[in-house]
């Protein structure tokens, strides 16, 4: 992973929010996938802006992927009141 995309995980990591190494190196992956799918050319001008824009989307997944478990559990009667 470049320096670049590092500082990004790092910014991130200031700010408390885990990334691990290896969640950075599939949103990696799944970047460079989506830019061979598109034919991009400027590669190394578009994986900052891409990288950067996909692990917001990785946590906002994360985020409504922990409440609706949280939610699944509460309905089924467990207690997730101390959860958050």
């Amino acid at each position: 992973m470049s320096e670049e995309l590092q500082k990004i995980v790092d910014e991130y990591r200031e700010k408390e929010i885990h990334i691990s190494d290896e969640e950075a190196e599939q949103i990696l992956w799944l970047c460079n996938r989506k830019m061979d799918i598109s034919k991009i050319e400027n590669r190394e001008e578009y994986l900052p802006l891409l990288f950067k824009d996909e692990v917001k989307n990785y946590l906002f997944r994360c985020s409504v992927n922990a409440t609706t478990f949280l939610r699944r559990l509460e309905a089924e009667g467990i207690c997730v009141q101390n959860a958050v």
